[in-house]
C-alpha cells in the first residue's frame, strides 16, 4: 500500500524539495538506519513529517542528540531518532524520538 505525501519546507533539502510529491510505501517492519520515512505528528496544519532515520532501537544515542537527552544512552525499543538532510531543519532534538507506530511509510529512491 502506498501513501501520497507532499513535502512542505526545506528540511530535507537538497534531497527533497518544497512542494515535491512523494509516494511512501507503508511499512510492515521497523524502519532502518538511513531510510527516509514519513511519520505522523500532533500538528493539525502539518500532520506528517519527512525525515531520515539516524538511529534505530539499540543504537547509541547520536552524539549530536545526546545534549537534548542526557539520561538516554541508547535508542529504546520501538523508537527511532530522525534528522533532516538540511542542517537547519528540525530533528529529534526538537521532535524527540519517534515511535515506530507513528511511522506511515518509507520513501523509495532517496
Amino acid at each position: 500500500m502506498w501513501v501520497r505525501v507532499t513535502v512542505r519546507g526545506n528540511s530535507m533539502s537538497p534531497t527533497l524539495r518544497d512542494g515535491q510529491e512523494l509516494l511512501a510505501r507503508r511499512l510492515f517492519r521497523r524502519p532502518r538506519r538511513h531510510e527516509v520515512i514519513v511519520f505522523r505528528v500532533q500538528d493539525p496544519e502539518l500532520p506528517h513529517r519527512v525525515k531520515r532515520v539516524a538511529a534505530v532501537a539499540g543504537d547509541p544515542i547520536p552524539e549530536w542528540l545526546a545534549p537534548a537527552m542526557p539520561d538516554v544512552r541508547r535508542v529504546p525499543d520501538g523508537f527511532v531518532a530522525v534528522v533532516g538532510d538540511n542542517p537547519r531543519s528540525q530533528d529529534s532534538r526538537q521532535l524527540g524520538l519517534i515511535h515506530c507506530g507513528d511511522v506511515v511509510g518509507t520513501v523509495r529512491g532517496t
